[in-house]
C-alpha cells in the first residue's frame, strides 16, 4: 500500500470555514465532531506497516510482515475507515438540517454554502474508504501469491535456524542492532519495525518511518502526500527540521527540485538516528527487545 492523501475536505478547520456561523448547528457540530475523530485516527495509521517492501525482496516471505500488515489494518486501518463511514452519515445529517434551514430563509448565503459543503463531503469519504479497501484488496492478493511461490515448509524451518543462530553466540544473547548500520537495518522489515517500535517509546518514530517510507527516493507523484504527512510542520508526524528545508521541499514539487531538498532531510534524520536513537537501541538487553515484540 502506498501513502494515500487525506482530502482537504475532511480536515475539521476547512469544514468549519465552509459551514461558517452554522456550524454551531447541533446537526454540524456532531459533523465537525466526527471529522476530528476520522482525522485523528488516519493520523495514527503507522504507513511503513502496511507498505509492503518486503514483497520486493527474493526472500521468503517473513510471517512477521503478514501480520504486522493484517495487525495495523485491523486495529488502525479499519476503526479509521468505520469513523469515515460515520462521517459521511453525520455529514447526511447535517445537510438535512441545512436543507429546512435554507429553505426558510432562501437568501441565506452561508446557509446555502453550508448546505452544499455538507452533500458534497459523503462522495469524498465514499472515494476515501474504496481507495483504502482496493488497496487492501490488492495487498492480500499479492501475499497470497508470493506464499504460494514460497516452500512454506523448508523455507520456514531454515529461517527459523538462522534466527537462533542470529540471537545468540556462545550462548550469550546478542542484540540484533549490533554491528549494523541503519541503512543495513532498513533493508529489513523485521529490524527497522523493531527500531521503529523503539524509537516510538521515545517519541521519533516518525524519523524511523521517513527513512524507511524514503529509503529508495519519493516519486514527484507522490512528493505532495509525503510532504502532508512528515514535512508540514503542522502535521501529528511532523519532522523536526528547519522551516528552510520544508520551505525548499514545498517549493520544489511542481519543479521536481524537492529531491535536493530531501536529501538533505535525509541527511539529517539519518544523523539524529545515528547520533541517538541507533546508539541506545544497541544497549538494549533481551528483556526489553522481547516487549518490543522481537522474537
Amino acid at each position: 500500500m502506498k501513502i494515500i492523501g487525506y482530502p482537504d475536505e475532511l480536515i475539521p478547520r476547512v469544514a468549519a470555514a465552509s459551514l461558517g456561523t452554522c456550524q454551531d448547528r447541533p446537526a454540524c457540530a456532531q459533523f465537525l465532531e466526527g471529522l476530528a475523530a476520522a482525522e485523528k485516527a488516519f493520523e495514527a495509521i503507522t504507513w511503513n506497516r502496511v507498505m509492503l517492501h518486503a514483497l520486493a525482496k527474493p526472500e521468503p516471505l517473513d510471517d512477521d510482515v503478514i501480520s504486522t500488515y493484517e495487525a495495523e489494518v485491523a486495529k488502525v486501518v479499519t476503526p479509521m475507515l468505520r469513523k469515515l463511514k460515520a462521517v459521511g452519515t453525520l455529514a447526511a445529517e447535517a445537510a438535512k438540517d441545512l436543507g429546512v434551514l435554507t429553505k426558510a430563509h432562501p437568501k441565506a448565503a452561508v446557509a446555502k454554502k453550508a448546505l452544499a459543503f455538507a452533500k458534497s463531503v459523503p462522495s469524498v469519504t465514499t472515494k476515501l474508504i474504496k481507495a483504502f479497501e482496493e488497496a487492501i484488496a490488492k495487498d492480500r492478493k499479492d501475499i497470497s501469491a508470493r506464499l504460494a511461490k514460497d516452500e512454506a515448509a523448508y523455507e520456514k524451518q531454515r529461517k527459523a535456524d538462522q534466527k537462533v543462530q542470529a540471537q545468540t553466540k556462545g550462548g550469550e544473547f546478542v542484540n540484533p542492532f549490533a554491528g549494523k548500520g541503519i541503512e543495513e537495518i532498513l533493508k529489513s522489515n523485521k529490524l527497522t519495525l523493531l527500531l521503529h517500535a523503539f524509537a516510538v517509546q521515545g517519541r521519533t518514530g516518525e524519523n524511523i518511518e521517513f527513512l524507511s517510507i524514503t529509503r529508495k527516493g519519493v516519486d514527484q507523484k507522490s512528493a505532495p502526500k509525503l510532504y502532508k504527512v512528515f514535512i508540514n510542520q503542522n502535521s501529528a508526524k511532523g519532522l523536526n527540521i528547519d522551516d528552510q528545508l520544508r520551505t525548499d521541499f514545498f517549493n520544489g514539487i511542481d519543479s521536481g527540485a524537492y529531491t535536493d531538498a530531501l536529501k538533505s532531510i535525509r541527511t539529517h534524520v539519518l544523523k539524529v538516528v545515528n547520533e541517538d536513537t541507533l546508539p541506545r537501541a544497541r544497549k538494549l538487553e533481551e528483556p526489553a527487545l522481547r516487549k518490543l515484540g522481537y522474537r
